[in-house]
């Protein structure tokens, strides 16, 4: 992680020490929002790259895999995941291999 100070819990106040290393956290592919693939605008077209996937994938697949450093307030426990590195994507049986090989895994998503 950069940078001097290590994470900080806002609701005690105190540095957050270093509780694991490469924790590998997961994001399941998800169904995209609705609304259109593409929105126009002056400067800009956006494109909702999840909709153009949409359909391609079954479930229980993989969107991407990282892995990070939790850290844990030694006052009130909270946890948190900081320094993800940069996402794996691609191959399922590899990501999948990659998760089964951790020994802690963290599943999120955007919803």
């Amino acid at each position: 992680m950069s940078g001097n100070l290590r994470p900080i819990c806002v609701k005690c106040g105190r540095e957050m020490g270093c509780e694991k290393n490469e924790v590998v956290v997961v994001h399941p592919m998800e169904h995209a929002e609705p609304g259109p693939v593409q929105k126009q605008s002056e400067r800009f077209t956006q494109v909702n790259v999840d909709a153009l996937f949409e359909g391609s994938w079954k479930e229980g697949d993989i969107d991407f895999v990282a892995s990070g450093d939790k850290y844990r307030c030694p006052v009130c426990g909270f946890e948190v995941i900081v320094g993800c590195d940069r996402p794996i994507m691609g191959d399922q049986q590899r990501l999948k291999r990659l998760i089964g090989a951790a020994e802690e895994v963290v599943k999120i998503s955007r919803s």
